[in-house]
């Protein structure tokens, strides 16, 4: 048998061949699909990414309509279908801010307010910077009003602020007393309440919307109404919705020019307010309401004006602080009430300064405080005060100075600080009740009265009974302090909400930025749970509006300018190509992707309105889940709310700005100057905004890596408008 066998070496060697070649094309096929693995991913990837943009994009277009031209109640649905990825809420990685400035040739620019934590810089290079104010937008279905209520109060008045239009209604207001919830209640749309608040002690109010809240002590008295609509220049405003009490009440408008008003409670009454042509000499309006029951009255104006109200107008006590015609309370030119009483002039400088008005006039000296009979004879309308100096005014209804009034401070000119002084010359009881403005605070009292105090999160607030002479509140570290001062057994004071105009001293004039503090808690590192309780509680800003006060002309207390700072919710659809960690996501009205490659990419820029001339004009769409959102994978329903649109900004400006957080900052802004390419002038001067007059529109910040962009319209003012809407987003997994 072995002598028949042969070796066929052709044989072996064709089947080594064949199987080494078998093994060749499996090698081949091996290394094709691991080259065509990712761009099979990537074609998968593009088609998610461009199948997402288009339902986004419609979301984007939808949302926009809603928020421009809805009313509170109305809505829209949408259904998200994804392709492979996942639908995901992300609250800490979006956000954006607009800036305008108020006076000619000056830029107000602010870095790291939102950051979550606890500093922001700011920069204003063309004048002092004397103080700072922020105030929580309270922006989130999650994140209520809070009012903390003092147990001396007997009686709160409330009633929703309307915005651009009443919400739909009905509005969720709770009390509560430490941790007790001592009721609900269902403000309805339109509606006021009247608490009796004697024998709760201490309370706080939460509200799902802004509120107009009177606190009342005694039979009530007079305050300054804040209206639904403040310039946020001036403070200066155009309607009001006042909660009234039963009896006889008085309202009196101020204006600089002639006033047309309307007043509506049962009936629609107008009346004409004229000048009395007689010069430095304001116009006033004075009307009586008497109503049998409490009732909101609403009150509207042709000219920007202030409103003073008046409750049980047989009182013969009465007091409050008057704001300048620059709206901080520490000025030069005042727009005084024609109500009979007295007028109190306070110079917290160490200079002297003299007060004049229409025949007639007064010194008033450093450190010191004097009062003159109110109004003058001859004057027909409402006297303008002017002065050399900045002083603070105070009216009051007799020399008794009886009333409740928040006492500005001195180094803000503001209603909170951290420098206070008074002037105690009559006899009786006066208390101040002094309470935190901020997360932490030390301070102490001198001169007559001597006391001090360390303000934590659970001990924020403390009375004082002030004896007779000059003493001064001085905080010596931390934020500051709002001080209401409590004379006698009646007063009226309209409250502010807890996150409500928190003012900080600056006292500086630099080239660059300025370090100052975020008066809330530091959220830096913490957990997207941790910043949504601390959003709620109010221990740190859902969103913020900063306003920049320092000196412009005689005035170094004037507004320069105003940042509307936004924490948006970004909805996400998230998906893997060739690489991990692509999106497709809207916010703010933009729709953006990094895909591919982390490339920054925007699909739909945010909308705005620009022109005719230098006009411009945007609503910001504030989207956030509701608490009961889900999210993840497969066909999503997305149902929007529109909850409350409401007016920021509606006044001339000099420069406004535009920014966006990261990652996606850059990018807006350089798609935002659509057409400026085709510009001769920034073709031959790249980057010198001064140089550019054939172009109007978005311009990116000249500086380096900047997220900002500036609005050019070649020098000129700008009329400048902003809203805001607050809309709802449910989103449940689809039936179908």
């Amino acid at each position: 048998m072995k002598s028949m066998l042969q070796r066929d070496e052709d044989a072996v060697s064709a089947a080594v061949a064949t199987v080494l070649l078998f093994g060749g094309v499996l090698s081949i096929i091996a290394m094709m699909m691991v080259s065509m693995i990712p761009v099979i991913e990537e074609l998968e990837g593009s088609i998610e990414r461009h199948d997402m943009s288009s339902q986004m994009t419609l979301l984007a277009h939808q949302t926009a309509a809603l928020s421009e031209t809805g009313m509170p109640g109305d809505s829209t649905e949408i259904r998200l279908i994804p392709v492979d990825g996942t639908l995901n809420w992300n609250m800490m990685q979006s956000s954006m801010w607009y800036s305008a400035t108020w006076a000619d040739d000056t830029s107000f620019r602010v870095q790291g307010a939102l950051d979550y934590d606890d500093e922001l810089r700011i920069r204003h290079p063309e004048s002092m910077n004397t103080a700072v104010c922020i105030d929580d937008l309270r922006l989130g279905p999650a994140n209520p009003y809070i009012f903390t209520i003092p147990e001396w109060v007997d009686e709160v008045l409330l009633t929703a602020s309307p915005g651009l239009a009443l919400p739909l209604g009905p509005i969720d207001v709770e009390i509560v007393n430490g941790s007790e919830t001592l009721s609900e209640l269902k403000l309805m749309v339109d509606g006021m309440r009247v608490l009796d608040m004697s024998e709760l002690g201490e309370t706080v109010i939460h509200s799902s919307h802004q509120l107009h809240l009177l606190l009342s002590v005694g039979s009530g008295g007079t305050t300054m109404m804040q209206s639904n609509d403040p310039n946020p220049v001036d403070s200066t405003g155009s309607s009001w919705s006042i909660p009234l009490p039963a009896g006889e009440n008085q309202i009196q408008i101020l204006s600089e020019t002639a006033n047309q008003i309307t007043i509506q409670n049962d009936s629609t009454n107008t009346f004409y307010a004229l000048p009395s042509n007689q010069n430095r000499v304001g116009v006033d309006f004075t009307h009586q309401l008497s109503i049998s029951s409490p009732e909101v009255v609403h009150i509207s104006t042709s000219s920007p004006s202030r409103l003073i109200l008046q409750t049980n107008t047989n009182s013969t006590t009465g007091q409050m602080a008057l704001p300048s015609t620059d709206g901080q309370y520490l000025g030069h030119s005042f727009i005084t009430p024609s109500l009979d009483g007295e007028l109190v002039f306070s110079n917290p400088s160490t200079d002297s300064v003299t007060v004049t008005w229409r025949g007639g006039g007064l010194s008033i000296a450093a450190n010191q405080s004097t009062s003159f009979s109110w109004p003058p004879a001859d004057i027909e309308g409402a006297p303008i005060l002017d002065a050399n100096g900045d002083i603070f005014v105070t009216w009051r209804k007799n020399s008794s100075g009886s009333g409740l009034q928040v006492e500005p401070a001195d180094d803000t000119g503001a209603l909170s600080g951290q420098l206070h002084t008074f002037h105690n010359t009559q006899s009786g009881v006066h208390k101040l009740h002094i309470t935190h403005a901020g997360y932490y605070t030390e301070w102490n009292m001198t001169g007559s009265t001597v006391a001090n105090g360390t303000f934590l999160e659970n001990v924020n607030h403390n009375t004082v009974e002030l004896e007779q002479g000059i003493t001064q509140i001085n905080v010596s570290d931390g934020d500051s302090l709002r001080v209401y001062s409590i004379r006698g057994q009646e007063g009226l004071v309209q409250a502010m909400h807890d996150g409500a105009q928190r003012c900080l001293p600056i006292n500086v004039q630099a080239s660059g930025w300025i370090s100052s503090t975020l008066p809330w808690q530091s959220m830096s590192g913490r957990s997207q749970v941790d910043l949504k309780n601390a959003w709620k509680a109010g221990t740190h800003p859902a969103s913020m509006q900063i306003s920049l006060i320092g000196e412009n002309g005689a005035s170094s207390h004037a507004t320069l300018g105003t940042v509307w700072g936004f924490h948006l919710s970004r909805l996400s659809y998230e998906f893997q190509s060739s690489i991990v960690g692509m999106e497709v996501a809207y916010a703010g009205g933009a729709v953006v992707t990094n895909h591919p490659e982390f490339e920054p990419y925007i699909v739909v820029s945010p909308s705005d309105r620009g022109g005719p001339g230098p006009r411009f004009a945007a609503t910001i769409p504030s989207l956030h889940p509701t608490a009961d959102s889900v999210s993840g994978a497969g066909k999503m329903n997305l149902d929007i709310e529109l909850v409350d649109r409401s007016s920021l900004a509606s006044a001339t400006a000099y420069e406004v700005r535009r920014g966006w957080s990261k990652p996606y900052g850059v990018a807006i802004a350089e798609s935002s100057a659509d057409g400026l390419e085709a510009s001769e002038d920034w073709t031959i001067y790249p980057g010198r905004i001064d140089l550019l007059t054939d172009y109007v529109g978005w311009v990116p910040d000249p500086s380096y890596g900047t997220s900002e962009a500036v609005w050019h319209t070649n020098g000129e003012p700008i009329q400048f408008t902003l809203q805001m809407a607050a809309l709802n987003a449910h989103m449940t997994e689809a039936v179908s």
